[in-house]
């Protein structure tokens, strides 16, 4: 990875490859879908997001929210 990014989201620029992870820090979704609005983020063409999902585990290893397990 070229850059990780965790805590508050807005304000940077992101370029090659970035990762993305679970204690990122969004605005609260309410009504819409518009946590990014003013957020000033810019994403360079051509750059590849990863965005961690279940603690950061890797997908492949399953999810018991999933499961019910």
């Amino acid at each position: 990875m070229d850059k990780v990014v965790e805590g508050p989201l807005c304000h940077d620029t992101w370029r090659s490859t970035v990762y993305v992870t679970c204690n990122v820090q969004v605005r609260a979704w309410e009504k819409r879908p518009d946590f990014l609005k003013g957020c000033n983020l810019t994403i360079e063409p051509g750059t590849v997001v990863y965005v961690a999902a279940h603690n950061d585990a890797a997908y492949y290893n399953g999810c018991s929210c999933h499961f019910g397990e």
